[in-house]
């Protein structure tokens, strides 16, 4: 890594632990802020498979959740009218952050590719208690208000899950 990548790295990292921030505070509105109009918001469902043949890249794979900016920010409001059942009452989220690693940055367009690891533990009701595990790859880019997210690939460390009004 070179030392403009680690100064990026701790951009990064600050970014990415104010976004966990953010969706552990329900602040879902100002989050939506950090999400670019063009975003691929995408978790591909895990197939158990040799070794090296998994392709994430593939865009036919079957999702857990494949959103754009629009459908982000429906599921936000359904979340805010009380009509999303499994969040009422309101869940509370934790989001876990490490391995931030800044792979490739591109000055002339002003983009990075971030990738990271992340735990998130969901506890619902009395009883209700899941943690995800998983992998993201992200790709930011620079805009006149900041660092925007343009992509993200969500790789869970699960074949099956339920409760999908997580945000990763």
């Amino acid at each position: 890594m070179t030392d403009s990548y680690g100064d990026y790295q701790r951009e990064f990292e600050a970014l990415l632990y104010h976004e966990a921030a953010l969706l552990d505070s329900e602040a879902f509105e100002q989050w939506l802020e950090l999400i670019d109009d063009s975003v691929r918001y995408f978790a591909p469902v895990r197939a158990t498979l040799p070794r090296g043949k998994e392709d994430f890249g593939r865009r036919e794979l079957v999702a857990h959740f494949d959103d754009d900016k629009a459908g982000l920010t429906a599921r936000t409001r359904r979340i805010r009218t009380g009509w999303a059942h499994a969040e009422e009452p309101p869940s509370r989220t934790r989001h876990f952050i490490s391995n931030v690693r800044v792979l490739a940055f591109d000055s002339p367009l002003g983009t990075a590719r971030v990738a990271s690891n992340f735990i998130v533990f969901r506890s619902a009701g009395d009883r209700d208690n899941r943690t995800f595990f998983g992998a993201r790859e992200d790709t930011w880019r620079m805009t006149r208000d900041g660092w925007r997210l343009t992509n993200r690939l969500i790789i869970l460390d699960h074949n099956v899950i339920e409760a999908i009004s997580v945000f990763f």
